[in-house]
């Protein structure tokens, strides 16, 4: 154990000279170089490709039961943008975690998953960090995936030890972090201030053309948008994409507009929210008319469903659902940053 600290706390500080020892590992195709030690793990610097060139090469670093497996490669994805804040990042980053829930292991736990700084105390470089808690090979395990991307290439780590060093892991993730972040600086292309930044767009159908559906629809996506910019907002598409919201969250945005319609000139969506209100059936009105196919079949408990068909059959003969439009986000969930 004290051995295999002091081999970590020492890598911080010789993995320079190390990597001009014996030679730094290229990790082909990109220019980035790793050290061929990082604490007890070495490298023969050996890459293994695959038959689709998509998924790269890899190279493997072994040493006192660790195991450290970096994979370079582009996914067949054309202009990466460097860093891990991009849907191409986010994207492979959970097929990744789903790598290893699916990999057969047993007991496998995703525990933390969080922004990782490869120079601590600056907020970048950054890289997406997944950590598990699993049994391999009867051994208990904790296991760590990370991914970033520069030079037109996805960057991933996979990091294994024994669950048994665990006062030890901080010194070997931080050794591994250095390791990496010493890596792709150099390469990472400096950020354009004019860049147009990520954010939500908004598609709109004109349906009947009528003035009232353009209204609702700004209207509802405006909400909804708002609704959708909070902090650990789990209807917003992890690595982008359409916001579709859930029940409670449609619900929300509905009541929101209700009391924006009851103080401007209400639209025909809006008289009708109004009136089944009035009814106290709002949650079944969400529930069967405006109803999305990501909510299931199963209904929340306690809606009178029975009792609102009844009052639909005599009171909203003519209803028309209305297109209330589609927000796309266009960045990934924000993931928190480690302290």
């Amino acid at each position: 154990m004290k051995r295999f600290l002091r081999a970590f706390l020492a890598c911080g500080v010789l993995q320079v000279a190390a990597a001009a020892d014996e030679g730094a590992l290229k990790l082909l195709p990109t220019p980035l170089e790793m050290p061929r030690r990082i604490g007890p793990m070495v490298t023969d610097g050996a890459g293994h490709s695959y038959e689709d060139p998509r998924l790269g090469i890899s190279y493997l670093y072994e040493g006192a039961g660790l195991l450290l497996t970096i994979y370079v490669y582009d996914a067949g994805v054309e202009s990466i943008p460097d860093g891990p804040d991009s849907v191409p990042v986010c994207e492979q980053f959970e097929e990744a975690k789903l790598g290893v829930i699916q990999a057969g292991y047993r007991d496998v736990v995703l525990e933390t998953q969080q922004m990782a700084r490869l120079s601590p105390p600056a907020d970048s470089p950054l890289v997406r960090e997944a950590v598990f808690e699993m049994v391999r090979k009867d051994r208990p395990t904790i296991s760590y995936v990370w991914i970033t991307a520069v030079a037109k290439h996805f960057v991933k780590l996979r990091f294994s030890l024994d669950a048994g060093l665990r006062d030890e892991v901080p010194e070997a993730r931080r050794a591994v972090l250095d390791a990496l972040g010493e890596a792709i600086r150099p390469h990472l292309q400096p950020q354009d201030p004019k860049a147009e930044k990520p954010g939500t767009s908004m598609n709109f159908s004109m349906g009947d053309g009528s003035d009232d559906d353009m209204s609702t629809q700004m209207m509802f996506m405006a909400l909804l948008g708002a609704v959708s910019d909070r902090p650990n907002q789990k209807d917003t598409p992890v690595c982008g994409g359409p916001l579709i919201p859930g029940f409670e969250t449609e619900l929300e945005v509905l009541r929101s507009m209700l009391t924006m319609e009851k103080g401007g000139s209400p639209t025909r969506f809006g008289k009708a929210l109004t009136g089944v209100e009035a009814a106290g059936f709002l949650k079944e009105f969400v529930w069967v008319d405006l109803h999305r196919p990501q909510w299931g079949d199963v209904a929340p408990a306690g809606l009178a469903l029975d009792g609102y068909k009844a009052w639909k059959k005599k009171n909203l003969k003519h209803f028309r659902r209305p297109n209330l439009g589609v927000i796309a986000i266009d960045h990934p969930r924000p993931l928190p940053l480690e302290p």
